[in-house]
Order: C-alpha cells, then structure tokens, then sequence
C-alpha cells in the first residue's frame, strides 16, 4: 500500500460517504484489492499486467457495460491503457478520468497521445504535473484538474501521542534529536542521499538520531551504506508501519529528500499537518507542500551537503522549529483536508461527464 494505492482507496470510501455507488478493480490478493474489500467495497478482480492487456480491455469493457458507471478513473500506466483500449474497442461507457500521480514528463508521442486523448479529464495530485501536461500539448488546462491528496487532519494531529513513549518504542535512546522519513525504500525517494549527509549532522549533533519508516527494494543496500558510513547505530530501521501519526508524534524534523518522480507526498503533508518543520527537495509538487523558509526548507536534488546544512540549521534554533511548525498547520490544514479532495473531485468528476457528453461518439475521442 504505497501512497497511490492509499488515495484510491481513500477517494473511494469518501466518495461511498457521499452517497455515489463505487467498484474498485484490481489484482486479486494484492494488498488494494483486500483492504477495500475489508472496507466493504465492491471489488472486481482484474489483473493489470501488460502481456494481458487486450484480454482485460475486453474483460473490463464487458464490466462497464454491465455496471453502467457514470465516471472510470484510473490511476497508473496498465490500468490506464486498459481502460483507454476497453473504450476504443467498444461503446462508450462513463466518462473516462486519468489521475496522473507522479511529475515524470510525459512527451508527446504518438502512443501518449492515444492514451491521454482518450481521456476526457485529467486529475493530477500536483500544479505542476498539471501545467507539465499541458506545455507538452497533451491535456488542454481546461480539461484538467489537481488536487492533492487530502490530509485527515483529526488523525494528523499534534500531540497524537506521547514523545517519549514513542522514541522508546522506536528503539531511540536518550533525549537526543530526532530526524524521520516515511516512504517506500526505493531510489527515487533518496534515502542514501539523507544517510550520505547524516554523518555531518552528527558532528554537530552525535546524540541525533535517524528513524526511515517503510520497507521496498532498497533497505539491504540502505542498511550497507548506513554500516559502510558508520552511522548505523544512529539510524533505526523502522520497517512497514501502519501507524503513522503516532511515529511523527516522536520526531523533531522530517525530511523527504525525494530524487524525482514525485506529485505531492503524502508523508510530507502528514508531517505538516502535526506541526513539524520539513527538510525536502524541489522535486514535482513537493514545492506546492513546503513553503521554502516558512514551513521549513527545500534544497536541490541529490544535495548532501545542503540537506545536512538546513537540518543542522533547524536543529540549532528551536524557536524556529517550533514556528515552521506552526506555519506548516495552518498551510496545511487550509489548502489539503479530506474534505477540499473529495469537494475538488465531485467537481472534477461533474466536469469529465459534461466533456464526455460534448465529445460523444462509440468509439472515444479523437483528439
């Protein structure tokens, strides 16, 4: 259940709050599939791999025809060229949604131009993955939408737990400061590069401490580069957590030092909305979560030194970890709650129908 997979679900269940009729599809057994299921969600089984591709098309074209839904959002690359492919292999059914997560550029080729005209709105989770679809001439502004993910902020909250029973928890000694990160442990996210400036922040601060949340591909290589840059009993390996607001109850910074491929994290909202400060990257739509040098710090990509020196520089000034705190709340809480998403998506949804009905035809847009 990585970021993507918790927005679908949690769209889903709020827009089943709202009275709207919902059906998720997705791969038997994975983790998406099960937790709506747990939730009470209708959920058809559909396996997105790539070599099955025109047998789904044809599987979920035969879903919708029988379903009759008003709207079919997707949210990745298969299930978005399956339910592209369903649409031009059969009637129109719905209005065909794309939510596009992630600020990797998408060039104006052939096939993207198939896969995005087909679409009749685009919700993205970031301002700048909106705009970077229009320059490359794909989706007209008029046709799109972003909305971040929203933030339950009576979950997210400051105080959700005691500090100190937190860090023990943690496995975190002493009263020392302490640095987390909550995200999947693959390279994009960065976690080298924190781990790589880690060891200057310790000499200014050997009592700190550094909490990553999250499993993925990457922690052995993670945990060899912690031993290999001596710092690993500074570093605590929290594994998959569930229960995020009590981990961000234990920290005194959180940092996001993403590489790429990045819309608007979700962790970095999570940590704003229980007044942290944020150390991140100028990477996709993290820029539209953390107001450099009000609710805390961005540097470059890949900038060891740079990260090491706005983490040094908040973990000197108290006060001044305390008012990015506070700043990052409010911006937060004013800009990214459940409710503005699911508002945000109603509109976006009402939006798709009114484009469909205007396109019209059986065999999807051209265009």
């Amino acid at each position: 259940m990585g970021g993507q997979e918790r927005r679908v679900l949690a769209e889903s269940l709020g827009m089943r709050e709202r009275g709207h009729d919902v059906w998720i599809a997705a791969t038997p057994g994975g983790a998406l599939a099960d937790r709506a299921a747990e939730a009470g969600l209708d959920v058809i089984p559909m396996s997105f791999r790539r070599p099955l591709m025109p047998a789904n098309a044809l599987a979920f074209g035969a879903w919708t025809r029988r379903l009759q839904p008003d709207v079919v959002n997707s949210h990745s690359s298969a299930d978005s060229w399956t339910a592209a492919l369903a649409r031009r292999l059969g009637p129109r059914v719905g209005a065909l949604v794309r939510t596009r997560h992630i600020s990797v550029r998408v060039s104006a080729s052939p096939r993207h131009r198939f896969l995005y005209g087909q679409a009749d709105y685009v919700i993205t989770t970031g301002e700048s993955v909106r705009q970077g679809l229009a320059g490359s001439g794909l989706v007209p502004l008029e046709r799109s939408m972003s909305i971040p993910t929203g933030v339950d902020l009576g979950r997210f909250r400051p105080g959700a737990a005691d500090r100190a029973e937190v860090r023990r928890a943690l496995g975190v000694a002493g009263e020392g400061p302490v640095i987390g990160v909550v995200a999947y442990l693959r390279q994009d996210k960065g976690h080298e590069v924190l781990l790589r400036a880690f060891p200057e922040i310790l000499k200014s601060y050997p009592d700190c401490s550094l909490v990553i949340v999250g499993d993925g591909p990457e922690r052995l290589n993670l945990e060899a580069v912690a031993k290999h840059l001596e710092i690993e009993k500074s570093v605590r390996f929290a594994g998959l957590r569930e229960d995020i607001p009590i981990v961000l109850a234990g920290l005194d910074i959180f940092c996001q030092p993403s590489l790429r491929n990045e819309g608007v994290p979700q962790s970095v909202l999570q940590a704003g909305a229980v007044a942290l400060p944020v150390v991140s990257t100028e990477v996709g739509g993290i820029p539209e979560a953390v107001v450099h040098g009000k609710t805390g710090f961005l540097v470059a990509p890949d900038d060891a030194f740079a990260l090491a020196d706005r983490i040094t520089a908040l973990l000197a000034d108290r006060e001044l970890r305390r008012g990015m705190g506070e700043a990052a709340r409010l911006h937060v809480s004013g800009a990214f709650s459940v409710q503005r998403m699911m508002d945000r998506t109603e509109e976006a949804y009402a939006a798709a129908v009114r484009f469909a009905a205007l396109r019209g035809g059986a065999g999807g847009p051209t265009s």
